[in-house]
């Protein structure tokens, strides 16, 4: 039997009308090297049917009575093959060109653990928004400290190193959310990211998102948001280097906290976290201010088409300030 190159987990849990959509994206890529895992978390809709349909020798499924997103995903890399590992959340869809282009970057960059690219946000009728994931490291050249300061990857947008997984260990199945960000800290002590500057995935939006500010579980995902940090931090051997990021780090969970908070028109808790972040902060001056930009400019400006077009331009601005040279060269190689 051929081993591929590269393995992608979808986990799903009903969602057997957007799931077909993401397979089909995942079959359409210009790299085909790969096996196509479905992790169905125990769907009691038409998901097995659905899959059922699609006839591709890489694809497999997989059903497990539902635990949760992060057994499904384990249960993932146990049957994953590919010395590569890619995500992709089964309501989300790949660009053609995803696996192959960090793919070719890993493959010619043996020193680096994880490449990562942007994902666009589209509503549910697939129309393009504002929003993207997916960011420079903050700190070039230290992933760890960079992905305390706030998770800067896009997790369906990023292709790992099996290693990566070997050396980290399992998801964190005790974690209704954040997973991710989890798993992305403790691989990080072990392996370096990069950022790709290309657009490879997009992020559906809809009323169905686990963490929309309509899911049922909005304020449990929001009070556990600092777990991945308590863990970390609790660790009496994390190096000095790394610990005095724990300020920035709490200050920064309290800060997009508020945020959300703020988007579902819950202005005292998102006052509490916004105070909570002052008081945390080694610098409560700035981050006042950046309270202010947040709770206060950002909502005006957004009410004018030149006040949006002012945000994305201080975004990008800012966005350039953080690249790193390489990075530059990377996206000029590949233009």
């Amino acid at each position: 039997m051929r081993i591929p190159r590269l393995s992608v987990i979808i986990p799903t849990y009903n969602r057997s009308t957007l799931l077909v959509e993401a397979i089909r994206s995942v079959l359409a890529q210009s790299f085909t090297n790969f096996e196509l895992i479905v992790i169905d978390d125990g769907s009691v809709d038409s998901t097995s049917q659905v899959v059922a349909a699609i006839k591709d020798e890489r694809l497999r499924y997989l059903w497990l009575p539902h635990r949760g997103i992060s057994a499904a995903l384990n249960n993932g890399l146990l049957h994953a093959r590919g010395g590569y590992i890619a995500r992709l959340d089964s309501d989300d869809l790949w660009l053609p060109n995803m696996l192959a282009t960090l793919v070719s970057f890993l493959d010619s960059h043996p020193e680096i653990g994880v490449a990562y690219g942007k994902g666009q946000a589209i509503d549910h009728q697939g129309r393009i928004l504002t929003h993207t994931q997916g960011l420079p490291e903050r700190f070039p050249n230290d992933s760890l400290r960079s992905l305390l300061y706030e998770d800067c990857t896009c997790n369906i947008a990023l292709v790992a190193r099996r290693e990566c997984f070997e050396k980290a260990g399992p998801y964190d199945e005790t974690m209704l959310a954040h997973e991710d960000w989890d798993m992305w800290i403790r691989v990080a002590r072990h392996y370096p990211f990069f950022f790709v500057d290309q657009l490879l995935a997009y992020i559906r939006w809809h009323d169905g998102n686990f963490t929309g500010i309509n899911s049922p579980h909005f304020e449990t995902i929001l009070t556990t948001r600092a777990a991945p940090l308590d863990k970390l931090f609790n660790d009496p051997e994390l190096p000095q280097t790394v610990r005095t990021m724990k300020s920035q780090a709490y200050t920064n969970v309290f800060l997009y906290s508020g945020q959300r908070w703020m988007q579902r028109r819950a202005w005292r808790r998102a006052a509490n976290d916004f105070i909570q972040a002052v008081k945390t902060s080694d610098r409560p001056l700035v981050t006042a201010t950046r309270v202010a930009w947040l709770s206060i400019a950002t909502p005006l400006l957004k009410r004018t088409e030149a006040g949006r077009r002012a945000i994305t331009a201080i975004a990008g601005f800012r966005r350039r300030l953080r690249e790193r040279p390489e990075q530059l060269v990377v996206r000029r190689q590949n233009n």
